[in-house]
């Protein structure tokens, strides 16, 4: 390591991340559209026209291409290409494939997302993931997908962070279809894993090259936050390690034990899943935080477990989370010795409409992954979340994770950089942290980065 200049390997891409229905606009048949018009959402506000990226998106890959960035992650929104049961659009899939040649067009590596949480609402209405059909339909449109536009992709994603919405969907409520059913979670789960199986060997099937004439690389972007007990004394000291024991088990190490031994585990149950085994080409990692769990007997919503808590001196960002780059080098290190295959960052990123934390944020967590590449763990890449700010779910459009600001309510949707999008170009074309980097944008970051 050079004591001015931390250098990534030739061709290490670097991009950003987006999802279709938090920038797209316009998805109204789906079950998220539905659930945003009962005013459930934080701010307020629904999703509606979004960023309008289905409309702008020539603009936003001209703006990512001028700033150096090399790779674009996107997602295709089943409830566009099949707003009706059996009924595929075909002016959708040109519409996306539109897209997807203009971002060919400006050479990027293309991360595509087959399912990121949203559901058509006719599949909504059949009982969702529950619904025993409901995984061959997901495998239907999959194969409809892969056979109009299986040309593009570099990297697929079967899907995005799946035990998040099996969580905050069926487990705590806070997610359509707002269960509490740990039950529901299991079925879920598993139909996820059906889904993820059926379409990692449908891709392999039907595109079995990538662009560059090598195996299609095909993955899952898994969200990783690091769980850690609060260590209370006492009773509560024991509740919390339980509690951190049974949450990492439910947001990711059942997921990755299933797909590792081809054996559902325990946290999930139900009989063997076909094809499950060693279905990744690589491990796409979702890091942003650290969540001590903390036990609180006024939480009974959340199974006394407050998860809001930071330790004394841990700065949080605009969500409440803990900023804790460490988490994500010991998550690389954790990921790598499970499965051994080549690692990619499919989101890493931090809500700050000011800037300010921003630039540490990325540089600090950019040195945790090129300390994980100096110990030899092959990184592909880092697609920081997020290119634009965007409908940010149940929150709305208040959290804004963009290199790029724009404003919701303005009738221009104006794109406006903010200064971290310059520090990520500069990263970009240097392919290097440099102290002179760090200095210019956050010196706050050169002792951490480079030492004294």
């Amino acid at each position: 390591m050079s004591k001015d200049r931390l250098n990534f390997p030739d061709n290490f891409i670097w991009g950003t991340s987006t999802a279709g229905h938090q920038v797209e606009g316009g998805n109204e048949f789906s079950d998220w559209w539905a659930w945003e018009q009962k005013g459930l959402i934080e701010d307020g506000t629904v999703s509606g026209r979004a960023m309008d990226y289905w409309n702008r998106h020539e603009e936003d890959h001209a703006l990512m291409a001028s700033l150096a960035y090399k790779g674009f992650r996107l997602g295709i929104e089943w409830a566009r290409v099949e707003p009706q049961k059996g009924y595929f659009d075909h002016a959708v899939i040109e519409h996306y494939r539109h897209i997807l040649q203009s971002l060919r067009n400006h050479g990027f590596k293309i991360c595509l997302t087959l399912h990121h949480w949203v559901i058509p609402r006719w599949v909504a209405d059949q009982g969702d993931w529950l619904n025993p059909g409901t995984v061959n339909q997901f495998l239907r449109y999959a194969k409809f997908v892969i056979e109009e536009l299986g040309t593009f992709p570099d990297f697929w994603v079967t899907m995005n962070e799946p035990m998040v919405p099996a969580i905050m969907g069926n487990v705590l409520g806070r997610f359509p279809p707002q269960r509490r059913s740990f039950r529901a979670y299991r079925a879920v789960s598993r139909a996820y894993l059906r889904a993820h199986a059926g379409t990692y060997h449908l891709i392999h099937k039907v595109q079995p090259l990538a662009p560059d004439g090598t195996r299609s690389k095909v993955g899952v972007a898994m969200a990783y936050p690091w769980i850690e007990p609060w260590n209370s004394p006492g009773p509560a000291g024991w509740y919390e390690r339980f509690a951190a024991f049974i949450a990492r088990r439910a947001a990711f190490e059942g997921w990755d034990h299933t797909i590792r031994t081809g054996k559902p585990h325990w946290i999930h149950g139900g009989p063997a899943i076909t094809g499950v085994k060693n279905s990744y080409d690589y491990c796409g990692i979702n890091y942003y935080t650290r969540t001590s769990l903390k036990f609180d007997r006024t939480r009974g919503d959340q199974y006394w477990i407050d998860d809001t808590k930071a330790p004394s001196g841990v700065d949080v960002t605009q969500m409440g989370w803990q900023i804790y780059p460490e988490g994500l080098y010991r998550t690389i290190r954790s990921v790598w010795k499970r499965f051994g295959k080549p690692i990619l960052i499919t989101e890493n990123g931090i809500a700050d409409d000011t800037d300010k934390q921003r630039p540490y944020y990325i540089i600090e967590h950019l040195a945790q992954v090129h300390r994980a590449i100096r110990e030899g763990i092959p990184i592909l890449g880092y697609y920081h979340w997020s290119f634009l700010d965007n409908f940010e779910w149940q929150k709305g459009f208040g959290k804004r994770f963009g290199l790029i600001a724009v404003k919701h309510d303005d009738p221009d949707l104006k794109r406006v950089p903010r200064p971290s999008a310059y520090l990520y170009s500069d990263i970009a074309q240097k392919n290097a942290i440099t102290r002179k980097i760090v200095e210019a944008y956050t010196p706050r970051a050169v002792t951490m980065v480079f030492g004294n």
